[in-house]
């Protein structure tokens, strides 16, 4: 079972060395975060190694372009044995 939190309720997730499960309620995907230095604060979604990037050619910028509405880390997902 996954225990999902929503960012309405609890907001965002404020550890970058983890990565997340996040959902719109009807897309899923995995992503990184970005927190803002100094200020601790969320900035963005960053997606992870499998998102695509917006360039032609290589080394563009991660285009990550699913608005969460809840997410829950991948290291509590319990899989099977």
């Amino acid at each position: 079972m996954i225990n999902w939190r929503s960012i309405k309720e609890v907001g965002h997730p404020m550890d970058s060395n983890k990565s997340y499960l996040v959902t719109n309620g009807k897309d899923i995907s995995t992503t990184n975060v970005s927190i803002y230095s100094g200020t601790k604060k969320f900035n963005k979604w960053t997606g992870d190694e499998n998102t695509y990037e917006d360039n032609q050619c290589c080394s563009g910028t991660p285009m990550f372009d699913l608005i969460p509405t809840h997410w829950c880390p991948t290291d509590e997902i319990n899989l099977p044995q």
